[in-house]
């Protein structure tokens, strides 16, 4: 007896069409899409799996290459099982690597003559993408489909798809904010392309802070003034990154404000990005902040554990042969900070797997990343903590060792019980008797406010991350 799927109408023993096939997989993909995390469907199953052959009681699902097999294998193959079992009534799921599977096939009839015209108007086509790239400052790699979305990131990157869609519309300016590393000028980049990629006479640039002062500096020096405001207000999209940075500039923070203001008001978009939030950017004129506040302000935190396998996926699939999923999952388990931090020891794993020609297990992947930082660990001592945060602070190691609960001495006492917590990963009551404490509680109610502070206070989690790596050196 045939089992029937109401939804897609397909039957065991029926020969299906390709159209059918794909109508089953959009189906299954998208109750996969609500087992799995947004970074996890998108990296492994998203465009790296097809359905390709429904026949006698089996599936055979097709994958791009053994890292996303190895994945599926792991994490999805038994709840495909069970999918398939629900809509077909059976079925043995078999995964399979084809990268053919994935590949586009044109029809031959009538292609012949038109090849040597369309291969023509690609390269045309990429010669003067290329040129508009360069032009905006852009760089060619930094688009939507490398940037891997995760919980993160998800608000700024639904954001950065709008605005390409309503140039100026909408979320104008957007302001970017947080620490270094997490994708702020990625996204940027991004934007940038994919308006360039629809449209290629829209006039975009991209630039520091450092760079807008540098040719604001040559302009005044060289008296081209006018040039250079023309330069900048004549442009559909102006992204300045690093934004902070202006306010040690009246001379910049002038020119920003007044090139803000015939942008907006011709209703051309304006993104900035920035470490921290207007509010924390210290010296930056009034009139300023409140029109870096008068758009869209997203908060960008550093990856979680799923969003750090994803990226390291995503750049894996650039590598031949590439490292296994059990090496990307070792590095994203030991580097959290930053994106780049992460990329940094993808690449020094890379290298020495090539170079050696050793076979990489967790193990060896440890030995590389970790040895240095475990050596570090375990010169630190309690000593070099508490002097370090009371230098950053401006207070005394026996201050926050007394009774005085005034907050000049409080956050830094807490925040000392935070990094030997996480760098020393002494027990709670150890940690307590460092600070002259006798309830160990004192040390869970710290470092719970001090993580919850580093979640929205993206000056303070870069004042406590860059103590930690000052310990750590």
């Amino acid at each position: 007896m045939w089992t029937t799927y109401p939804r897609c109408g397909i039957k065991w023993g029926m020969t299906i069409t390709n159209q059918e096939m794909q109508k089953l997989w959009d189906l299954v993909k998208f109750s996969l899409s609500k087992k799995f995390s947004p970074e996890s469907y998108k990296a492994w199953i998203e465009h790296s799996t097809k359905l390709t052959d429904v026949a006698e009681g089996k599936v055979i699902v097709s994958v791009r290459n053994n890292l996303a097999l190895q994945w599926l294998e792991k994490n999805a193959k038994e709840q495909l099982t069970i999918i398939f079992r629900d809509v077909l009534g059976e079925g043995n799921v078999s995964l399979e690597v084809n990268q053919d599977a994935f590949e586009a096939k044109l029809p031959i009839k009538d292609t012949i003559p038109k090849i040597g015209n369309l291969l023509s108007q690609v390269e045309e086509k990429e010669g003067k993408m290329k040129k508009a790239l360069k032009d905006a400052g852009l760089n060619e790699k930094y688009t939507f489909e490398t940037f891997v979305v995760g919980n993160n990131n998800q608000i700024a990157h639904a954001a950065a798809q709008a605005i390409t869609q309503h140039i100026g519309q909408e979320y104008n300016p957007l302001f970017v904010y947080g620490s270094v590393g997490v994708g702020k000028t990625h996204l940027m980049h991004a934007i940038g392309h994919a308006v360039l990629d629809h449209d290629m006479s829209k006039k975009i640039f991209y630039c520091s802070s450092e760079t807008f002062l540098n040719e604001l500096v040559e302009s005044i020096r060289s008296k081209k003034n006018a040039e250079f405001r023309e330069k900048y207000r004549k442009l559909d999209i102006l992204m300045i990154d690093d934004i902070q940075f202006i306010s040690k500039w009246e001379a910049a923070q002038e020119e920003i404000f007044h090139t803000f203001n015939v942008l907006s008001g011709a209703n051309k978009q304006i993104i900035l990005a920035s470490d921290r939030p207007p509010t924390q950017i210290q010296n930056l004129a009034d009139r300023l902040r409140s029109r870096f506040e008068g758009g869209m302000m997203i908060d960008i935190i550093p990856p979680n554990y799923e969003t750090r396998v994803a990226i390291l996926a995503n750049y894996n699939k650039e590598h031949s042969p590439p490292l296994s999923l059990e090496c990307l999952e070792t590095i994203a388990v030991l580097v959290e900070d930053n994106v780049r931090q992460l990329i940094g020891a993808y690449n020094k794993v890379y290298t020495y797997a090539k170079i050696t020609n050793t076979p990489m297990d967790r193990e060896t992947v440890e030995k590389i990343i970790g040895v240095d930082q475990e050596a570090a660990r375990r010169k630190v001592s309690v000593e070099d903590i508490l002097e370090n945060v009371a230098d950053a602070f401006g207070v005394t190691i026996g201050q926050m060792k007394s009774a005085t609960r005034t907050a000049e001495v409080a956050m830094p006492r807490q925040i000392a019980m935070y990094l030997i917590r996480d760098i020393l990963n002494y027990p709670l009551e150890r940690v307590a008797r460092s600070l002259k404490r006798n309830d160990h509680t004192t040390v869970i109610h710290a470092v719970e406010k001090v993580n919850k502070l580093m979640t929205n206070d993206h000056l303070l989690r870069t004042q406590i991350v860059g103590i930690k790596n000052s310990i750590l050196k």
